[in-house]
């Protein structure tokens, strides 16, 4: 059972004497102007967006394209000789020549494209960083990464649509 003590008098009287304002009354009850509805806002200049990439952005992505552009030549001129090996592997046992002979090619398209992904994942990190102080910054870097991720989903999707006809 818990034992309470009364406040002592004295205590109360502190209380109640800090309520009062020094001519003696009492503070008013009426709303402060800061308490209404509609409190009064600063005008705030909306950051303007950057339109093109500074000097050294720019240069980091025009590289990155550079190594896209590359290493997607590459998997384009490659691509035509692993779809006829995979075609001449569809239907045939896993572990045969021509199968091991499709996984082998097509292992090597993913090694050309390699270039590619890296320059995606490059940017990737490039947006992230960006993006923690400047929005506008990461939404170019976004717009600029674009032609790179559209083709390199595209690469993912022709590889795997190879490798489901060698079965895998």
């Amino acid at each position: 059972m818990l034992n309470f003590k009364p406040a002592s008098p004295l205590l109360l009287l502190f209380i109640l004497a800090a309520c009062g304002t020094k001519e003696g009354g009492f503070p008013s009850l009426e709303r402060r102007s800061y308490e209404s509805a509609a409190p009064i806002e600063a005008a705030i200049e909306p950051a303007v967006a950057p339109s093109i990439l500074s000097g050294e952005l720019a240069a980091k992505a025009d590289a990155l394209h550079v190594r896209h552009t590359a290493a997607h030549g590459a998997y384009l001129r490659g691509l035509p000789a692993v779809q006829a090996t995979v075609a001449k592997a569809a239907g045939t046992a896993p572990g045969s020549e021509a199968w091991v002979n499709a996984h082998l090619m097509l292992s090597r398209l993913d090694q050309m494209r390699s270039d590619s992904v890296a320059a995606l994942r490059d940017f990737d990190g490039m947006i992230a960083e960006a993006g923690a102080t400047d929005v506008g910054l990461a939404a170019l870097l976004t717009k600029a990464q674009r032609p790179i991720m559209d083709e390199v989903a595209e690469q993912n999707a022709e590889i795997a649509r190879l490798s489901k006809v060698i079965g895998e």
